[in-house]
């Protein structure tokens, strides 16, 4: 199962720069591999300075349990809600939106990026832009 390749990588950070810029925001963006190292790393001009680490933790969340980091805060038995938190920290795992698994055409994981520099929900809605 190979890695995500850096010209790929670097594509979806232009994108989800590109996503940032139409949306009015500033935002920092980290690719790692299947393996959760850094692929590459871009800081947007104004970024909050701790969004370097919340997108770091974002990323290793979703490529360690293949799934958007958000998700991995979603309530965890039908009909029992539990309460939304938006920064939980839990072995150094970051469970609030910005992180997303990236697999290849054949569905195996090759990586995974982290946003962070807006709501989590920002974060999410720029995420999906840059990995369409």
């Amino acid at each position: 199962m190979p890695d995500i390749a850096i010209d790929e990588a670097h594509r979806i950070v232009a994108r989800g720069r590109q996503a940032a810029k139409d949306a009015g925001l500033n935002a920092v963006f980290a690719i790692l591999d299947r393996g959760a190292n850094l692929v590459t790393f871009s800081r947007m001009d104004d970024a909050w300075l701790a969004s370097n680490e919340l997108a770091l933790a974002k990323a290793r969340a979703s490529v360690m349990f293949r799934m958007p980091s958000e998700s991995l805060n979603a309530p965890l038995q039908v009909g029992a809600p539990v309460p939304h938190f938006d920064h939980v920290h839990a072995g150094g795992l970051l469970l609030m939106g910005g992180g997303l698994p990236i697999f290849d055409a054949e569905g195996a994981l090759t990586g995974a990026l982290g946003v962070s520099g807006g709501t989590p929900e920002q974060d999410a809605a720029l995420a999906r832009a840059a990995v369409a």
